[in-house]
């Protein structure tokens, strides 16, 4: 990884084990995960459990960190197919029950819903896109993906407001889409860009204003038809703010790193 370059191996070894352990505490905690940042070091770093806390969270967990390192094992591809998608989402959804609907490692196969609070503040059921319509939205996205592979890391913003908005698995897309947006990113040499807990509001709230603006959003069939709008511009000025986690992690090791060479 770009980002480590320059550091001694025990530099390298800590800021992998940081940037690992704050990305997974954080994408879990948004879907409402308990464990702690420490607490989900220690289960990382020790390979144990927390007293009191449930099985599924450490599965979670271990599952996370599993599918970071097949993000990094990513780095090197010349493309990046379904079946890498497919892979993520075994390691993610790692605790889940086989249930033939809810399949692990395929496109959703039944329709999905959420509730939103609507500018009427009232609740509202929302529909993601259709299965039938996902294997060429998602041809689409995974076509941006490889385009932007070399690009500015500004990309990370659309690919992961496209993934969440597709929506193509039944469950585990807001955190396939915070890991594979950040290929990216990492391939540009910089950290994964992360999504604070304590933004966990704000960054839900703008991906439903910006999914409530798409008329017809079950009926989704081509990824050109999505808004270029204002709440899309609020959602990558925000996303620029979550790269500061660990940038932070990788400057303090950068200042330790000087230190050993004037010294």
């Amino acid at each position: 990884m770009n980002f480590l370059s320059g550091l001694d191996e025990d530099l390298k070894t800590i800021l992998v084990a940081q940037v690992r352990n704050i990305w997974t505490h954080t994408s879990t905690a948004i879907e409402g995960n308990s464990l702690t940042l420490s607490e989900t070091a220690f289960v990382l770093e020790e390979g144990l459990t927390v007293r009191g806390k449930p099985l599924r969270d450490h599965q979670e967990i271990f599952g996370h960190a599993r599918a970071i390192d097949l993000v990094y094992g990513l780095l090197s591809a010349k493309s990046i197919r379904e079946e890498d998608l497919f892979s993520l989402h075994k390691a993610v959804l790692s605790e889940s029950v086989m249930d033939i609907f809810k399949p692990v490692g395929k496109w959703k196969n039944q329709p999905n819903y959420t509730n939103i609070i609507g500018v009427d503040g009232k609740q509202h059921i929302r529909e993601y896109p259709a299965p039938l319509c996902i294997p060429l939205l998602m041809s689409q996205w995974l076509q941006r993906l490889n385009d932007a592979l070399s690009a500015d890391t500004l990309i990370y913003a659309d690919l992961h407001l496209d993934f969440v908005t597709i929506h193509p698995f039944f469950d585990g897309n807001g955190r396939l889409a915070r890991l594979i947006s950040n290929l990216p990113v990492l391939r540009s040499g910089l950290p994964p860009i992360i999504v604070p807990t304590e933004k966990k509001l704000e960054y839900l709230r703008i991906i439903s204003d910006y999914q409530s603006t798409i008329p017809g959003l079950e009926s989704l069939k081509d990824l050109d038809s999505l808004p270029k709008n204002e709440e899309r511009q609020r959602f990558a000025d925000l996303c620029r703010d979550f790269h500061e986690p660990t940038l932070s992690l990788l400057k303090e090791a950068r200042k330790i790193q000087e230190k050993r060479i004037i010294s």
